[in-house]
């Protein structure tokens, strides 16, 4: 796409506005590249923002926002919310880009969710150091997006996700994921997704009841003319 192109006006608010959501109760920009900052400026224009968690407040300029930090944690309709990652506002100064990433650990009673934003191998070892108890996961969205920098086997070992998503884009030009990595997660017996092939990877959690395979969007909207 250009750099004209807007994902926040082109896709997450109408996708928010098709389920019927009108307002968003916090938004995390885990760092500042563009694939993860793009299009947040849209999204709170056109819909309200209560609150806004970065690592980059310096390029969040159009609102107020709060540092993420490790400690940070919130309930909402039963669902737990944590920061793992910054450990502090001098780690923030002190990191550089991917390994300043907010880390958030998403739980529904026995089921968690990691999202580790692009973290590479020295912020790993540092929530294996400051967080390791809090790092198990049914679900990794994998760090980096199968970057080589990233996925230490320390790190894998520890959070033992039973999924692991790759968030990728089709033929992408950084190679994502490095196959090292992705053989990796394969050899720990852990099942791999791709948005590259599955599009929007969708998990329904349920308390007291085993996580059902995902659904992905392009097995949902198969046209006639698509090849099963």
């Amino acid at each position: 796409f250009s750099d004209r192109f807007d994902t926040g006006k082109a896709v997450i608010v109408p996708y928010l506005h098709h389920r019927g959501w009108r307002s968003v109760d916090t938004l995390i920009i885990s760092h500042g590249d563009n694939d993860h900052i793009g299009g947040a400026a849209s999204l709170a224009e056109q819909l309200p923002v209560q609150q806004i968690l970065t690592s980059v407040p310096e390029k969040v300029a159009w609102a107020e926002v709060t540092m993420c930090q490790a400690g940070q944690q919130w309930d909402w309709e039963g669902v737990h919310f944590a920061i793992l990652h910054p450990t502090s506002y001098e780690d923030h100064q002190g990191r550089a880009g991917n390994n300043r990433s907010c880390v958030l650990r998403i739980s529904l009673g026995e089921h968690h969710v990691l999202l580790t934003g692009d973290i590479e191998a020295s912020a790993e070892r540092q929530l294996l150091t400051h967080a390791r108890q809090q790092l198990a996961a049914d679900i990794l969205v994998v760090p980096h997006h199968g970057s080589k920098t990233s996925s230490t086997l320390a790190f894998i070992q520890q959070v033992q996700p039973r999924y692991a998503l790759f968030p990728i884009g089709h033929a992408n030009r950084f190679g994502f994921p490095h196959p090292d990595v992705l053989t990796r997660y394969r050899a720990a017996g852990i099942t791999t997704y791709d948005t590259a092939q599955q599009g929007a990877i969708e998990f329904k959690l349920r308390l007291g009841q085993i996580i059902e395979r995902p659904r992905g969007y392009r097995a949902e909207i198969t046209r006639y003319w698509h090849l099963r």
